[in-house]
């Protein structure tokens, strides 16, 4: 029997399992970019308002704090920033999504009583991990969509689509990887949480920082 024996069958029991959370999920984080859209339409409709809200907003230190740095004054482009914490949100359901999957499970006794089956020794986080890349590839294609819903480009749509995927994977692995450190799904959990605050941090320092931002910018991942 190979590790990874009944993968599959693993991935279609977490997507029956999630069938109502990981949905709910996706649909809400695939929202939140079209009402930022539809909200700066509405209160900045033409191309100098928006101009004058940059100008006005980009060099806050809160907003830069929050957001990252405003690069420009398109709706597009301000839809991204404004959106700067979503992938921090993607990034801790990712992780927490495969800690529940892999350490969770053998916490409760569920993992004990599948591994009673024809089921590898990597096939749990294997499982988890593919369910919650896809999770993740499904929110890229539905924001991508709704994005261009909104007469925003198709290039910067999918774009905004693949950060937000890109973050969930970074940190899905990350709680791969802590989930593999730890006998336990507190310790896993404070790992992966620990190195998500890491880079957030990072990446403020990075915007906030006259020294090296890009730097800083890249070791975070954001």
């Amino acid at each position: 029997m190979t590790t990874l024996a009944g993968t599959g069958k693993l991935v279609r029991l977490i997507l029956r399992r999630d069938r109502l959370l990981m949905p709910l999920w996706i649909l809400f984080i695939g929202v939140v970019p079209v009402s930022v859209a539809a909200s700066f339409a509405a209160l900045y409709p033409t191309a100098a308002a928006r101009q004058q809200f940059a100008a006005i907003s980009g060099p806050n230190a809160t907003f830069v704090a929050l957001y990252g740095r405003l690069l420009g004054s398109s709706l597009g482009e301000l839809v991204t920033w404004r959106c700067g914490f979503v992938p921090i949100v993607v990034g801790l359901i990712s992780l927490l999504t495969v800690i529940r999957h892999t350490r969770v499970e053998e916490e409760t006794g569920r993992r004990e009583l599948l591994g009673s089956t024809v089921v590898g020794r990597n096939a749990g986080l294997a499982a988890a991990l593919i369910a919650t890349f896809g999770a993740n590839l499904a929110l890229a294609a539905l924001l991508a969509l709704m994005m261009m819903s909104q007469h925003l480009p198709a290039a910067g749509s999918l774009a905004l689509g693949v950060e937000f995927a890109a973050a969930g994977w970074v940190f899905a692995a990350i709680g791969g990887v802590a989930a593999q450190l730890t006998d336990g799904a507190g310790g896993a959990r404070g790992i992966a949480i620990s190195v998500l605050g890491a880079a957030y941090l990072l990446r403020i320092g990075g915007d906030l920082s006259g020294f090296a931002p890009g730097a800083l910018r890249g070791a975070s991942g954001a």
